[in-house]
């Protein structure tokens, strides 16, 4: 799935006056009131963009597995400070950034939004926005 198909979708959808249910595998949705609409699966846009061990950087998609990235990290003997729990094997860093579930760690490293220092998104009108960047 690309992004201009997604943004589509959204369009579609916005233009219908239908609801879209944003979600990677749905591993947080107990979390929320049970969703109503089409979904927009994230699962697709997964995957490790950039890696750089020895400057702490990570670029990541929204639908890469939280289990996937901690292995690519164990192997430079790295993890992430805090600890995203993970309710099913497919919980993605998608998932992750939008529960903002941080885990026991929390009160010592911090939460997930503390170590984000960009993102690309798509609004509700399927805008493409971009904060941030990859460097402090």
């Amino acid at each position: 799935m690309t992004i201009e198909a997604w943004q589509s979708q959204i369009r579609e959808a916005a233009a219908r006056g239908q609801k879209l249910v944003v979600q990677g595998s749905g591993s947080k949705a107990f979390c929320t009131p049970a969703p109503v609409g089409e979904v927009l699966d994230t699962r697709p846009h997964s995957g490790i963009v950039e890696y750089e061990p020895n400057e702490l950087v990570i670029v990541l998609r929204c639908g890469t597995a939280v289990a996937e990235v901690e292995t690519i990290m164990a192997t430079a003997g790295q993890m992430l400070a805090f600890e995203p729990p993970q309710f099913g094997d497919g919980a993605t860093v998608g998932g992750m950034a939008a529960t903002g579930l941080s885990g026991p760690r929390r009160p010592y490293a911090g939460s997930v939004r503390d170590f984000v220092l960009g993102c690309k998104v798509l609004d509700g009108k399927g805008d493409h926005l971009s904060f941030g960047g990859k460097v402090m």
